[in-house]
């Protein structure tokens, strides 16, 4: 068995010498990519300058008013967005106030929707019986006092009392027509104009009552002024803070101010729009540029330099902000004197952690080679290069993101150039 073994060994060795190469997988296959040449221009050499990375907005949120802390709803580090509550203070005395507020409010309403309704039929029909009952009893003492005043001016039996009793009838059930006759055609006509405007004033009243109460409750919430990321924690459940007293610090960091001191001969050389490019070792893995947007007049009394703030979009994502306020950042200033350079498109930049190659394509053998470059200024879409590349060298600006070292390609147009693998 042994001696099987070994010649099933040396069978394999012998088959294994004589086996013709087979070619590597990346030898086999072809990429279509896009490509570009590098050209020689002139443009305004780079200062390399550090800066630090500030939110573009902080916010040290406060209490619109006095109160008690019922709820603290964020932590530091928490994502928040544009009218997230924050800070709940308590609220209950509102409340009550609130709720007995819309019940006056209702009352209110239905005093005026009565008024506005006018005379019911069945109010009408309780009137006119009421004003035909009045009619009759007067209509009883008007005769009744006429008999009994005859009978005393004839000097019959009738005492002065019965007469003088007789007549006050006659006056009380007067007026008590006169009354029901008012009444009835008041019922008719339905209410007064008056009365209306008087009871919708009293309704607006308790409708304002109500706006306001609603927007002192308003104010017991504390909410985010924009979206950003909880910094700073000045309160806690249970803590009594007044107006004006901070209570949580927000900072925006979904755009990000790269802060840079540029001395005097320098910042006269820099324009509003300049495009800048940002490096922040081992955290960015792709190109990163901003703008300047902002240069202050005004040195710094003990370095003498000026800051200049260079706006940069910043990404954000599950894991937060890559960009995080506090960070260093090498900054390329595009303000030293003019002078030929080596520039390519930025798509031509392939990032692999602190690395930055381009793949050179030799339209002879239409293989590539992966070389290290160094960045300097950018302008527009074009970037300084230096390092293994020469003026007039094609490089892949599509397509390249699988590439490796000896891959044969097939060059395509920049503008219909595939970057999917044949």
């Amino acid at each position: 068995m042994f001696r099987t073994q070994r010649c099933l060994l040396l069978s394999l060795l012998l088959s294994a010498l004589f086996l013709p190469d087979i070619p590597s997988v990346n030898a086999q296959r072809t990429q279509n990519v896009a490509v570009t040449q590098v050209q020689e221009l002139e443009f305004a050499g780079s200062q390399n300058s550090v800066g630090i990375i500030n939110a573009s907005k902080t916010a040290r949120v406060g209490a619109a008013v006095d109160g008690r802390v019922a709820d603290l709803l964020v932590e530091e580090g928490d994502a928040v967005t544009t009218g997230q509550p924050l800070v709940n203070l308590q609220t209950a005395i509102l409340q009550f106030q609130l709720e007995g507020a819309k019940a006056e409010l209702a009352l209110r309403q239905a005093e005026l929707d009565e008024l506005n309704a006018g005379t019911t039929k069945e109010e009408l029909d309780a009137s006119m019986a009421n004003l035909r009952a009045s009619e009759a009893a007067k209509k009883f003492s008007d005769w009744n006092f006429s008999r009994v005043e005859k009978l005393f001016q004839g000097g019959q039996v009738v005492s002065e009392t019965e007469f003088q009793q007789a007549q006050a009838n006659q006056k009380r059930d007067e007026q008590l027509y006169q009354a029901a006759l008012s009444s009835h055609r008041l019922n008719v006509r339905g209410p007064r104009k008056e009365l209306i405007v008087q009871a919708t004033a009293r309704l607006n009243g308790q409708v304002a009552v109500i706006k306001s109460l609603e927007e002192q409750l308003k104010r017991h919430t504390i909410i985010s002024p924009f979206n950003g990321f909880v910094t700073i924690k000045h309160s806690e459940q249970g803590q009594w803070v007044t107006k004006g007293e901070v209570v949580v610090q927000i900072i925006k960091l979904d755009e990000v101010d790269v802060v840079v001191n540029v001395t005097a001969d320098h910042v006269s050389k820099l324009a509003l729009g300049d495009q800048v490019r940002i490096d922040v070792p081992n955290v960015t893995q792709q190109l990163v540029f901003g703008d300047v947007f902002a240069i202050v007049p005004e040195a710094d009394p003990q370095s003498r330099t000026f800051p200049v703030k260079i706006r940069v979009k910043n990404e954000v994502g599950k894991a937060g902000p890559v960009l995080k306020a506090g960070m260093l950042a090498r900054v390329e200033l595009p303000v030293g004197k003019p002078k030929k350079m080596l520039m390519a498109p930025k798509d031509a930049i392939v990032l692999n952690g602190n690395r930055r190659t381009m793949f050179v394509v030799d339209e002879t053998t239409m293989q590539v080679s992966e070389v290290a470059v160094e960045l300097g200024v950018s302008n527009g879409d074009l970037i300084e290069v230096t390092g293994g590349v020469e003026a007039g060298q094609s490089v892949v600006i599509r397509g390249n993101e699988r590439l490796k070292s000896g891959q044969k390609v097939q060059i395509t147009s920049p503008q219909t150039g595939s970057s999917k693998e044949e």
